[in-house]
């Protein structure tokens, strides 16, 4: 059975990990390109309209990391997005080895409808019983206090920004659409935001949204970063 969900609580984010695929002993260096967004604030007076420029499209992304019909029981298989298919998962950057079989790449998804689909399915030869983690930096402009994130997700999913877990979903199969769930009091620094997101799916369809308002509910402009400074 596939339901959708609203889910919208208050989460506190603290910190910012500027973080990328080059590494020193000490920390990462600047993000890769190729997955940094600027986020554009809205103007007072902006209205609530939304459009695929709105969303995150621009990926680094790990996968696919493979599990077994039978390795998380019965059809729903909810144990498989407390797994923890790689170490630390809300501090993935670019750096972590890929376990066997999966690789890190970098990808600008497109939506033929323009609705903000990160279409996995269709980037992994629609493969069942699989998870990937998707690492986005979202330079901000300036501090933002209670922001709110917008998902959807076919079918589990977890996400971090900044290294804290700021939202979950596990509750049953389902297939994705825009805004199926609603989290506030979201933190964003000024400069780079790191964000990791965790897409299980068992089978079928396999995909993501994410988009982020300010606390009236308008929505974020997110452009392609011309470099990583």
């Amino acid at each position: 059975m596939r339901k959708t969900a609203l889910l919208c609580g208050a989460v506190v984010v603290a910190g910012l990990v500027a973080a990328g695929c080059e590494r020193t002993a000490a920390r990462p260096a600047k993000p890769p390109t190729q997955a940094v967004s600027d986020l554009v604030l809205p103007a007072e007076a902006a209205g609530a309209a939304v459009t695929g420029k709105h969303f995150v499209m621009n990926w680094l992304v790990l996968g696919p990391i493979p599990f077994k019909e039978s390795d998380f029981g019965g059809d729903q298989q909810q144990p498989s997005a407390d797994h923890k298919f790689v170490k630390n998962e809300g501090g993935l950057d670019g750096s972590q080895t890929p376990p066997e079989g999966a690789a890190w790449q970098a990808k600008a998804f497109t939506s033929l409808e323009d609705d903000g689909r990160v279409d996995l399915d269709a980037f992994y030869n629609a493969a069942d019983h699989v998870a990937a983690y998707a690492v986005a930096w979202l330079k901000c402009p300036t501090d933002v206090k209670n922001a709110k994130l917008y998902v959807g997700s076919d079918d589990y999913l977890k996400i971090w920004i900044n290294g804290k877990l700021v939202h979950a979903y596990q509750t049953e199969r389902r297939a994705a659409e825009a805004d199926q769930d609603c989290v506030g009091g979201i933190s964003l620094k000024q400069g780079y935001n790191r964000v990791v997101v965790k897409c299980v799916d068992v089978v079928l369809g396999w995909n993501f949204y994410f988009r982020l308002t300010d606390a009236k509910d308008r929505p974020m402009l997110v452009k392609a970063a011309a470099k990583a400074e």
